[in-house]
């Protein structure tokens, strides 16, 4: 049977909407096939395979202080050849002191006078005259730069050890008429630019040490001057050293008040 001219324009307008909404997919994209998700990236190669070996690390010029395997020790050791009996043995320590102290008499002098428990009148005016004494505190100065130091000696670190001591004794004197003048002496030993790369190692430990110890003499005599020359460092060599020094100084002074509250 023919199709009646209805049905055949029914199918004409079906296939027409049909056309012009496929028509209209495509125009807005809707009909585009999704896009295909970014590739995986490739894995990442070997770390120890491609990565050189660091560099050896730069020696810094200013060297913290070395623990010393043989303390000093401060009691009094029995004499060469002597039997020990009362006294503790003698160290190797010991030895090297007296050496020292054989060649520098005005050491030996003012340790031997300094150690004493109980000074006569004429003994404590005499340590009084060698804290006075600006040749002394000269030649303390002197050795203190070690300005002729390339090579470490036991000697030498020792000589400088006790010239420290001496420095830091001459100030416990509250009434020393040249106390202006040894503060002005430890600051400028403090601050002096005088660690330098061409010393060998152990030098460099020794004086840093040195540093140490006189940054720490100022902190407890003057410590707002101590806290200027500490600003005074910043962004230098010597600045992590002089705060190493503030902080082992008030580390040592806050267990010192511990224990005292601990035993009344």
């Amino acid at each position: 049977m023919p199709r009646s001219p209805r049905s055949t324009a029914g199918i004409g307008v079906g296939v027409a909407c049909v056309a012009a909404a496929l028509l209209f997919a495509l125009w807005n994209g809707a009909g585009r096939a999704p896009a295909p998700p970014p590739e995986a990236p490739p894995p990442a190669p070997s770390v120890t395979a491609s990565v050189p070996p660091a560099p050896p690390a730069a020696q810094p010029l200013v060297e913290p202080p070395a623990e010393d395997a043989t303390p000093v020790v401060i009691s009094e050791p029995a004499a060469p050849g002597e039997a020990v009996g009362q006294r503790r043995p003698r160290f190797r320590v010991d030895d090297l002191r007296d050496e020292m102290m054989a060649s520098n008499p005005d050491l030996a002098q003012f340790r031997t006078l300094q150690r004493k428990v109980l000074l006569k009148p004429e003994e404590r005016e005499q340590l009084r005259g060698i804290y006075k004494d600006r040749a002394r505190i000269e030649v303390a100065r002197r050795d203190l730069l070690a300005e002729s130091e390339q090579t470490y000696s036991d000697d030498n670190q020792f000589r400088r050890m006790y010239r420290v001591e001496y420095l830091g004794m001459a100030l416990e004197w509250k009434d020393n008429p040249e106390r202006a003048h040894l503060l002005d002496t430890v600051e400028s030993l403090v601050m002096a630019r005088n660690i330098r790369s061409t010393q060998d190692l152990d030098v460099r430990r020794s004086l840093s040490g040195d540093k140490v110890e006189m940054m720490m003499i100022l902190l407890h005599n003057d410590r707002a001057r101590a806290e200027q020359l500490l600003a005074q460092s910043r962004g230098t060599p010597y600045e992590p050293l002089l705060e190493y020094a503030r902080v082992r100084f008030d580390a040592l002074w806050a267990l010192a008040r511990q224990q005292q509250t601990s035993n009344p």
